[in-house]
């Protein structure tokens, strides 16, 4: 599961930097989609099995909140520094140039709104709904607010936290969720399916309503619970190693060699069900390996780190060797920021989950 995660992660990277040597793996879209289902049978597992009982939830929130806020507000701190650095020692505003713009004209609301979504991570996925109306300073809503001129998210220093924003939403709603039967679970897949297909047939534009609004992409997370639910039956049978091992080397094959496979929304299908499939096996082999949690534990700070190591490789070498570049200094940040700062949050939190219990 580590390796997977890794992989894609290194997929959004390379999504936004440009094809490595040609190779592009799956796309980013994909990948987050793939995310989704694997934090939802994540969070089904630990509200399972981890956390239960008296004072369960308030536990899983504040550690979920232990597990991604540190880390973001270190990123979001480096990112806000380096571009001060630049703007004022290289004078290019880096992932400022949107406030150095209109900071003189925003409205005091619409500052502290931006300001608010940058640092609390609520709320970013709604900013791609919403662009800046010239003319007073304010946000407004359009359905093709991607398309204007200034649209809310170039206020964002970690724009790529839109998708946290998501995962926040799910965790508010995690403890209920986990407690529902199978077919409640599916009848909300449905709903969300049928939501996305009303979404396309009216013509909104494919982002950010296809892949940013919460209500159509909630169903990736349920399917994650369902995956869950697979894995609780399929534990308790001897499945042999080579059969593990089959399923995970199939897997990880579509996701690599995801570009070269033929069709196009059918293999987009084939995929997300391959993922609620092969995750109970991929689990099951994979969840005593010490070096693919490891490797699994840097996709959060790739995800969360890699648009500000962008912007610096690419304003220090340009874009000719930009994908291996930034991806390698985006692995060697990340881990740095898990040895200074993760793990040793980490490790407070599962003393945190120990003393409980």
């Amino acid at each position: 599961m580590g390796l997977v995660r890794f992989l894609l992660a290194i997929t959004v990277v390379i999504n936004h930097t440009g094809p490595l040597y040609g190779l592009v793996f799956t796309d980013a879209y994909m990948a987050i989609k793939i995310f989704f289902i694997i934090s939802g049978f994540y969070m089904a597992l630990i509200l399972s099995e981890k956390y239960t009982g008296p004072g369960r939830c308030r536990l899983f929130y504040t550690n979920r909140f232990l597990r991604l806020y540190p880390l973001y507000w270190v990123v979001l701190f480096l990112s806000l520094a380096v571009s001060l650095v630049f703007r004022f020692g290289l004078h290019t505003a880096l992932l400022l140039g949107p406030w150095q713009t209109w900071l003189a004209r925003l409205s005091p609301a619409t500052v502290a709104a931006l300001a608010g979504t940058n640092l609390t991570i609520l709320g970013q996925d709604l900013l791609f709904f919403a662009h800046l109306d010239p003319a007073n300073g304010t946000l407004a809503f359009a359905t093709d607010a991607l398309y204007r001129a200034t649209p809310a998210w170039f206020f964002l220093l970690i724009p790529q936290a839109w998708t946290v924003s998501l995962e926040l939403v799910f965790y508010m709603l995690a403890p209920w969720l986990v407690r529902r039967s199978s077919a409640f679970l599916i009848c909300c897949i449905v709903g969300s399916l049928a939501l996305r297909a009303w979404v396309y047939l009216e013509g909104f534009p494919f982002d950010p309503w296809k892949q940013r609004f919460f209500p159509v992409e909630c169903g990736f997370f349920l399917c994650g619970i369902l995956a869950y639910r697979l894995y609780a039956r399929l534990r308790a049978v001897p499945i042999p190693r080579r059969t593990l091992w089959t399923v995970a080397a199939l897997y990880l094959a579509g996701i690599v060699g995801y570009q070269f496979l033929p069709g196009a929304k059918g293999k987009e299908f084939y995929l997300y069900a391959a993922t609620i499939s092969a995750i109970p096996f991929l689990f099951l082999l994979t969840k005593k390996m010490r070096f693919d949690r490891a490797i699994g534990e840097l996709s959060y700070p790739i995800y969360i780190s890699h648009w500000t190591v962008i912007m610096v490789v690419e304003y220090c070498i340009g874009k000719k060797h930009l994908p291996i570049a930034a991806l390698c200094a985006t692995i060697l940040f990340s881990l740095a920021l898990n040895r200074l700062v993760a793990d040793p949050i980490e490790r407070y939190r599962q003393l945190r989950v120990r003393r409980r219990g």
